[in-house]
């Protein structure tokens, strides 16, 4: 998610024969050139993130001050986690779009500007890979309770390990300088040591995470093609029906099955974010010398990201009730009550996918085809 790393070490062979058999010196004069037209249209696709990464905070403090139940939401509290790594990439690659800024800076603040655009990107990544481990310990191996243990510490770990992991960005190096010329970040060190040093930092966190999250991914999309395929297959889901027992997950009704379908690939949506916006930034760093068109599109992506968490956001499981609501007020429609089992009222809302505690399937009638908790 830091574009502005992606040259300044896939270019440090080119420094090295520029400094006369030197393996350090100034960045080479010409490169790829600027962003341009370019900048342009990321200001545009910053400001939108910026906007819908505020609405995402603002809208979940909301809705937490009126039901405190939806802090055991671990989508939402992610998603709204990821808002937040977002909004301040966003703002970061705004000011970094600025070429007479980013000239003016000292050493310590671009030193500073790049941890926290490295520390955002790598957070982010965590984050979505816990929302993968989610997803693999209830509805991939139906281990809950490993779930139940584990999803109170997703978000804290994600943003002290994101960063504390790329904090050496503060001190390594010899120097970092700014290259108006290309608009990017200039690592200058030893190339084979800068090199090592910026994948272990950064690079080869956001790799794995692309790579685990693939897989997560294609599995659940496969898990979830074979109970389209099999309607009796006992199904589950990543926040809450996973802790329902195998005779209460049978005696779903078949609408009741589609929604917890419906809810698993909704959230599968939030591991799919990373893999396009973080791929093309791994591939430029592989590259000794990235094109002018994979630099562009390194800026351009990442700068979605907010959107996209937006877009899934509105998708959230967690807000169901809440979103026909304001349909239904939008429509100016009369609501009526829920009295199927696969439809959710108010007060199912509050505790729809509690992870933290396991409901026995007596909680289920079938005679009166309708879900409590007791």
């Amino acid at each position: 998610m830091n574009p502005l790393l992606l040259n300044a070490v896939s270019f440090a062979p080119q420094v090295g024969r520029a400094a006369s058999n030197s393996t350090t010196g100034p960045p080479p004069p010409n490169l790829h050139g600027v962003l341009g037209d370019w900048a342009v249209v990321g200001y545009g696709i910053n400001i939108c993130s910026t906007v819908c990464s505020c609405i995402v905070i603002l809208a979940t403090l909301v809705l937490v001050f009126k039901n405190r139940n939806l802090i055991a939401r671990p989508s939402l509290r992610i998603s709204t986690s990821i808002a937040m790594c977002d909004l301040v990439y966003s703002v970061c690659q705004m000011f970094i779009f600025n070429n007479d800024y980013m000239k003016s800076l000292s050493e310590m603040r671009l030193r500073v500007m790049l941890w926290i655009m490295a520390g955002s990107s790598v957070t982010f990544v965590f984050l979505s890979s816990c929302m993968g481990i989610q997803l693999l310990l209830t509805v991939l191996t139906r281990k809950s309770h490993w779930a139940t243990v584990l999803q109170p510490w997703y978000e804290p770990t994600s943003f002290v390990l994101g960063f504390l992991i790329t904090h050496p960005f503060l001190y390594l190096f010899k120097s970092v300088m700014w290259v108006p010329s290309a608009q990017l970040f200039f690592l200058n060190d030893d190339m084979s040591v800068s090199r090592r040093n910026v994948w272990l930092i950064q690079w080869v966190w956001i790799f794995t995470g692309i790579v685990f999250l693939f897989f997560i991914a294609i599995f659940t999309y496969l898990k979830m093609s074979q109970v389209w395929r099999a309607a009796s297959t006992p199904q589950c889901a990543p926040e809450k029906l996973d802790l329902l027992d195998t005779a209460t997950l049978n005696a779903l009704s078949e609408e009741r099955k589609r929604y917890i379908r419906s809810v698993t690939l909704r959230v599968t949506c939030y591991p799919v974010i990373p893999i396009l916006t973080q791929s093309l930034l791994v591939v430029g760093n592989l590259l000794a010398t990235p094109p002018y068109w994979l630099f562009v599109m390194s800026n351009v992506l990442p700068s979605i990201q907010g959107t996209l968490n937006f877009i899934v956001y509105l998708m959230n499981p967690a807000l169901d009730v809440y979103r026909k609501s304001l349909v239904t007020r939008m429509l100016g429609v009369k609501r009526r009550p829920k009295e199927k089992f696969g439809r959710l009222d108010d007060t199912e809302s509050t505790q729809h996918f509690p992870t933290a505690v396991s409901q026995p399937s007596s909680a289920y009638s079938a005679q009166k085809d309708e879900y409590t908790y007791v």
